[in-house]
């Protein structure tokens, strides 16, 4: 008889604890003797009178997200601009006519060539007045060259 005491003061007591605790117990299993209870605080129930049943409901944690600046920063800098234009007519057909006169052994001075569409203007001194009609020669056998315009002037005996 004192055994029949201790289970039934034993199943009392585990029923009165799953009928005390509905708003603190999640009911897991239901056995033949006793439902299996797990007790989880801060749960929201509710009766369904219809089915006979209680329902849980367990809020879905609040998550906080936080904005981490970058570490880096970052600067955009735009790309060198490269101009690879052809060079302008009148300053190849000047620098042609500079590498004639300066590759004549028989040329010797100091002789400015300019061009301005195509006609070469000669400017400066030479050794002797032959000198300058080879210069002038050379300036037109340039190709581009449309006028040679010689204005060198022979030092016929002088330092100047």
């Amino acid at each position: 008889m004192n055994a029949y005491r201790k289970i039934s003061a034993a199943v009392l007591g585990a029923g009165l604890v799953a009928l005390a605790l509905p708003s603190f117990a999640e009911v897991i299993y239901e056995g033949p003797l006793l439902p299996t209870v797990r007790v989880s605080p801060a749960r929201d129930y509710y009766y369904d009178p219809v089915r006979g049943e209680y329902y849980y409901y367990a809020p879905a944690p609040a998550t906080t997200y936080y904005y981490t600046a970058p570490a880096t920063t970052y600067y955009y800098t735009e790309p060198a601009i490269i101009v690879d234009a052809p060079r302008s007519v009148d300053q190849a057909i000047t620098n042609d006519v500079v590498d004639k006169i300066a590759s004549d052994p028989r040329i010797s001075g100091n002789i400015g060539v300019s061009t301005y569409n195509s006609k070469v203007e000669l400017t400066g001194r030479v050794t002797n007045a032959g000198q300058a009609e080879i210069a002038g020669r050379d300036a037109r056998s340039v190709d581009g060259v449309t006028d040679v315009q010689n204005n060198l002037q022979a030092r016929v005996g002088g330092n100047r």
